[in-house]
């Protein structure tokens, strides 16, 4: 916790202002459902569900997130919790979204469960993960360098489209759509200040429409949960492989 503490007061987990949008755009909830943002960070995603009339709430494992959270949408509901222990009743929320936090998890496999149980049945959950074989991180970090990705957090975890998807629905929520996701063009003064911030991601957003979809960036899966898992009982989905845990400071 104090680690993510520490990045968000440095500068926290941002993605543009676009991406977010595009999100709430694919989810599309409709004015007056709940939603909850599973490592919510600063807000972001919230604060634009709740211009939709979305009712949001949030949870982070840091408490400067959380504050920073609770200060940009001060109507959404926000707490500092653990995704793999979610404290909401089950059947809660109409649509639950975590994007990009999912492979940093302890247990993964625990926080799709989790998932799973606060999601109303016929509702839906967005799920975004980082691709293991990324075409720019093949070219240059393992062709060049001999290292697979990194994107310098402490727990982390890489995989093919279809070995996502496969660990995403042995935890009872059925994958119903895949898109591929390779950063969102600039359509604001803030996208653009974040592309200055980030440059690396403007060449990848440059090269994006020549990467094949297995080879894109990330990748996100619209779920619902398993109609033919109603009454099942879960143990959480083992991961294949171990994470690749960072050196500690």
């Amino acid at each position: 916790m104090q680690a993510y503490d520490h990045k968000f007061e440095e500068e926290g987990f941002r993605n543009n202002e676009t991406f977010y949008r595009w999100a709430l755009d694919w989810l599309d909830p409709q004015p007056g459902a709940l939603l909850l943002d599973v490592a919510c960070g600063l807000g972001d995603l919230l604060h634009f569900a709740a211009r939709r009339g979305v009712h949001g709430c949030g949870v982070d494992l840091s408490s400067v997130a959380a504050r920073s959270t609770a200060i940009k949408v001060p109507d959404a509901g926000v707490a500092v919790a653990n995704g793999e222990r979610l404290p909401f009743p089950d059947e809660t929320f109409d649509h639950v979204t975590i994007l990009g936090s999912l492979e940093h998890f302890i247990s993964p496999g625990q926080g799709v469960l989790e998932i799973r149980r606060v999601l109303r049945w016929g509702g839906q959950a967005l799920i975004l993960v980082p691709n293991g074989y990324y075409l720019p991180d093949i070219v240059w970090r393992v062709w060049r360098a001999g290292r697979g990705p990194e994107h310098k957090q402490i727990v982390e975890r890489f995989a093919a489209c279809q070995d996502w998807r496969a660990f995403i629905e042995s935890g009872g929520l059925a994958v119903e759509r895949i898109r591929r996701f390779n950063f969102q063009w600039p359509r604001s003064r803030d996208d653009w200040g974040w592309y200055r911030a980030n440059p690396r991601r403007l060449l990848g957003l440059l090269a994006a429409p020549f990467i094949p979809f297995n080879l894109s960036h990330s990748f996100v899966y619209l779920c619902r949960k398993d109609p033919s898992s109603r009454g099942m009982t879960f143990l959480p989905p083992h991961w294949p492989a171990p994470p690749r845990l960072a050196d500690l400071p």
